[in-house]
């Protein structure tokens, strides 16, 4: 009663964690995106406060508001500081000077190329001009810098930043307005509140897995104290229950890591479709967010594999498929997924096998994975230099090698390299972020083949990791 009681109040701790998470990562997000869509608010009033500080009064004052304008000197002058102020900044549409003439709104400089159809000459009405427009020319708002949108009109839907030129005497004597594409500047504002959610999404993803196996070690530590109070009575009974216990563990999270294995699947490809699809669209903070959004992604799909391998195969329930592969075929694959993981890291990745037919009867999946793991782990110790991938034919066994140039593996760690859950008390230079069953998960299906795996290790020089496994399967007619 009161481990089932603990249990309870631990999972209701864990529901209320996971639940305060999220909500304070979704606060956190939106205020991050209203930030920014401040921030840039900000950054556009300041845009055209400067340029129209930088305009000469004067200059404009002798501007008559007809065609005859474009021939002035004055003219040429003020068109070229607006056209050098949008060519320095590639979000800016239009830019222009505007002042109230006869009751009208009217074009005084347009930066746009005169040849251009969105082009407004000396003297063309601003149809779409309001009331508020000319309040500030007539003294009765003060004269600031404003940014308002979305304003439509015949060119398009835009967020107008404007500002005015002023006299000696503070009086307005002419609007100077940018426009940006308004439905691209929102959208990134929305872009950045979709990715947060994304982010947040794979951070509860692997909170519910540290919550689930705290909760469980917590209620088999329990268990395991119940059962040794008992152990006089009869060591078989408890040793019976601690494999039974064991036995559970594994079966849950065989079943968890195989019904996390569609959604983690799920978000992993809705992060590539989103990087591939907004890529172009993206500045550099936007791809950051995106990367990080992608190797979260593919950690989780990594970590859920590998589990659910490593529970398989302690169940006995690992089943190998062999059949017909061209090895040179797989290999390239394999080496062509991880290029532009290599690329990024700028170490090369290169793979080296004999001339002739590489014909072989081997599970690929359980191959593919194998290689995956060696080469994600080489890839993320090796940080200058290369790796090559290398297959040998052994008499009737296929050797397989992973070597690479990285920081190498102390001594210290080596004996424990192939143990479940791995990880080393390294410097904070040298850590990376990962679970530690790979190699352990790659050393189960190598031996379920009845191969082996070893590897060559020198610190600060690097690493050489090996497999071999029999050329020619047969499938196992019990599997």
């Amino acid at each position: 009663m009161n481990t089932t009681r603990s249990l309870v109040i631990r999972i209701v701790l864990a529901v209320v964690l996971i639940a305060a998470v999220a909500v304070l990562g979704l606060l956190i997000t939106f205020k991050i995106a209203d930030t920014q869509r401040e921030d840039y608010f900000q950054q556009r009033k300041t845009q055209v406060a400067t340029a129209a500080a930088a305009i000469d009064a004067a200059d404009v004052a002798t501007l008559t508001g007809t065609a005859a304008d474009a021939e002035t000197p004055q003219f040429q002058r003020i068109r070229s500081q607006l056209v050098r102020i949008r060519q320095s900044d590639p979000h800016i549409r239009f830019i222009y000077l505007m002042r109230p003439q006869d009751g009208k709104m009217v074009f005084l400089v347009d930066a746009e190329d005169p040849s251009s159809q969105d082009y407004s000459p000396p003297g063309q009405v601003y149809e779409e001009a309001k009331p508020r427009d000319f309040e500030v020319f007539d003294k009765k708002r003060p004269v600031q810098t404003e940014v308002e949108g979305p304003i439509q009109d015949r060119w398009g839907t835009w967020l107008s930043a404007t500002s005015y030129i002023t006299s000696r005497d503070g009086s307005a004597v002419a609007l100077v307005g940018t426009d940006v594409d308004a439905e691209r500047a929102i959208t990134n504002f929305e872009q950045i509140k979709r990715l947060g959610v994304i982010f947040d999404m794979l951070a509860l993803v692997l909170l519910v897995l540290v919550a689930l196996q705290w909760i469980l070690w917590r209620y088999h530590r329990e268990k395991r104290l119940a059962l040794k109070q008992q152990m006089e009575e009869s060591v078989l009974k408890l040793n019976e229950e601690l494999v039974r216990a064991d036995r559970v563990k594994s079966d849950f999270i065989q079943l968890a890591s195989h019904e996390l294995r569609s959604p983690v699947n799920a978000v992993n490809i809705a992060v590539q479709t989103l990087d591939r699809s907004l890529e172009p669209k993206l500045d550099d903070d936007e791809k950051s967010l995106v990367q990080v959004a992608k190797n979260g992604a593919n950690r989780l799909v990594d970590l859920v594999d590998n589990l659910l391998d490593i529970t398989r195969m302690e169940a006995g329930d690992y089943v190998l498929k062999p059949k017909e592969v061209d090895l040179r075929e797989l290999v390239d694959k394999t080496v062509g997924l991880y290029e532009p993981l290599a690329q990024r890291k700028t170490v090369g990745l290169t793979a080296r096998l004999p001339d002739g037919p590489l014909d072989a009867v081997v599970d690929p999946q359980a191959l593919l994975r194998i290689l995956e793991n060696l080469l994600s782990n080489a890839i993320k110790y090796t940080d200058f230099g290369g790796i090559v991938v290398a297959l040998e034919i052994v008499g009737d066994k296929l050797r397989f090698s992973v070597k690479d140039t990285g920081m190498g593996i102390p001594e210290r760690f080596q004996e424990e390299i192939f143990s479940k859950f791995a990880k080393f008390d390294l410097p904070v230079e040298q850590r990376r972020q990962g679970a530690g069953m790979g190699l352990a998960a790659s050393k189960g299906m190598v031996e379920a083949q009845d191969g082996r795996i070893w590897f060559e290790s020198e610190e600060g020089t690097g690493s050489t990791f090996c497999f071999e496994i029999p050329r020619y399967q047969v499938e196992d007619e019990g599997g």
